[in-house]
């Protein structure tokens, strides 16, 4: 497995590295993140559906046919399931974007993996202390989501094409049943929703998982100011 990657302040390294904490925050909360504009996709943990015609409606009951401009929208259940985000690759252009000075480079994911999977096999209310992780997918809102739309786990690795250039590699675990086929809530809009995002009150675990030194070497990157 090829090498993983990690951008943070250097002031967090320590805390990273030397003792392997691992902050899984919630979809919910980086719905908000991204919709106050910091970074990534608004439709966090959810699969958009946006034709540029129009969503194609077809009355079972008239017989009449027609396009409905909106959107197709279909949302996990985003406070029950936890991520942490690595990358695929070590750049100054992704330090920059993400505002960091360190990349600290996993050599042995699969090491990496091993020890969140001990650490999730200690929280009995993680259902078979199970992990999801993978590389993130991009799709565009224009293509059709086939099934797709119904199945949470192929929905936290998605994110929109736009954010392609990130290369995320994600790591996830979920409450109860949150990645449950099927367990989503769906909706068709029509206009655009007045959000007030918020970092406040959004469940974090955090993994400890001991040192892991042993595993990554630290790369300092000087971004343009």
């Amino acid at each position: 497995m090829a090498s993983l990657f990690k951008y943070l302040p250097s002031k967090y390294l320590d805390a990273f590295v030397g003792r392997g904490e691992l902050l899984f925050r919630s979809l919910s909360y980086f719905r908000n993140y991204e919709e106050l504009e910091v970074r990534g996709d608004r439709h966090e943990g959810r699969r958009l559906y946006s034709p540029p015609q129009g969503l194609a409606i077809n009355n079972l009951t008239t017989g009449e046919k027609f396009n409905l401009p909106g959107s197709f929208e279909s949302s996990v259940q985003d406070r029950e399931i936890f991520v942490f985000c690595l990358a695929q690759e070590c750049s100054t252009e992704l330090a920059s974007e993400f505002k960091t000075d360190v990349c600290v480079e996993i050599h042995n994911p699969t090491a990496l993996l091993a020890k969140v999977r001990a650490a999730l096999m200690l929280r009995r209310w993680i259902k078979n202390a199970r992990l999801l992780h993978g590389r993130v997918d991009y799709y565009s809102p224009s293509e059709a989501p086939l099934a797709e739309w119904a199945v949470p786990e192929r929905m936290v690795l998605q994110k929109t094409v736009d954010f392609a250039r990130q290369k995320e590699y994600r790591l996830a675990f979920a409450r109860g049943n949150a990645l449950q086929l099927n367990n989503v809530a769906t909706q068709i809009t029509t206009t655009p929703g007045a959000s007030q995002p918020t970092l406040l009150g959004h469940p974090e675990h955090v993994l400890r998982l001991g040192s892991l030194a042993k595993l990554c070497t630290v790369h300092s990157i000087q971004t343009a100011a």
